[in-house]
């Protein structure tokens, strides 16, 4: 127990020391800079899917942030606007979305490669055009897990169906797998989180030493999500301070919180390779 304490606050004084928090606050600025643009792209990459509505893709969108009755309204505003421009306009607007999301995620994103350099002691030796080209995939393929996302919820039915009918052998797999898609998101958060901490930084980490941190980093993003949902829905007056900025200004404070969660868990991965080194685990 000792030894627990001893490590916990090893790593608390590493994670103060690397100045995480710096970090943090630089990408969820820009992450939050490219939030909408985002959903603007992700709202013009469904609508070539048929039979999906503008509230489905509100009920997705909203899954991925904590429940908040102020970010609700926000969200629902900009993806009914979007649906109700005539295509012409939709597609101008999806073109410099296109070049503003993907400039600020992937500055975002490589916010939390610096921080993640830094977490591991990794010295840098990536180029800042490589840096931001990696990046930039990241953020391409977490718009391509929306859609996914999106066609796994709206068409699991469908989905069930075509394999009832023309590969029943497999049809109980599958409806196995939809009727756990809470269960299914956590496995692929901690996947992502696994994949972030083993490829984002300049080193490669053995994919296996990253899960401790992965699995720490699920959990408090969805603990923390779940509080933050409560506190600002039943205990805080944010909209009386802020006004018609409080959906942004929560949207950014639990990004901020997430991103160190994020830090945290690299900070873990840390000092247990440093612990396994040494031979003392």
């Amino acid at each position: 127990m000792v030894f627990f304490i001893i490590q916990c606050r090893k790593i608390a004084e590493k994670f103060i020391r690397d100045e995480m928090t710096v970090y943090a606050a630089q990408a969820s600025f820009f992450i939050v800079l490219s939030a909408f643009p985002f959903i603007m792209i992700l709202l013009t990459a469904v609508q070539l899917v048929p039979n999906l509505s503008p509230y489905d893709v509100g009920a997705t969108i909203l899954a991925l942030v904590p429940d908040v009755r102020d970010l609700a309204p926000l969200v629902q505003s900009v993806i009914l606007n979007l649906y109700t421009n005539s295509p012409a306009t939709v597609m101008s607007i999806s073109i410099i979305s296109i070049v503003i999301a993907l400039w600020s995620a992937s500055k975002g994103m490589l916010g939390v490669e610096r921080g993640l350099n830094r977490a591991y002691s990794c010295p840098v030796h990536r180029s800042y055009l490589m840096s931001r080209l990696v990046c930039m995939g990241y953020t391409l393929l977490f718009l391509l897990a929306c859609i996914l996302s999106l066609l796994l919820i709206v068409f699991g039915n469908m989905i069930q169906s075509f394999f009832d009918n023309t590969f029943p052998i497999v049809a109980d797999v599958t409806r196995n797998i939809l009727s756990i898609r809470s269960l299914l998101a956590i496995v692929v958060l901690t996947s992502c989180f696994t994949g972030i901490y083993t490829y984002l930084p300049h080193r490669k980490h053995p994919a296996a030493r990253q899960l401790p941190g992965a699995i720490f980093s699920t959990a408090g993003w969805l603990l923390f999500s779940y509080g933050f949902s409560i506190y600002f829905n039943h205990f805080s007056h944010f909209s009386y301070m802020y006004g018609s900025l409080t959906a942004v200004i929560l949207l950014m404070l639990w990004i901020y919180f997430c991103i160190c969660i994020l830090f945290l868990g690299a900070e873990i991965n840390y000092q247990l390779d440093l612990i396994s080194r040494r031979g003392l685990l």
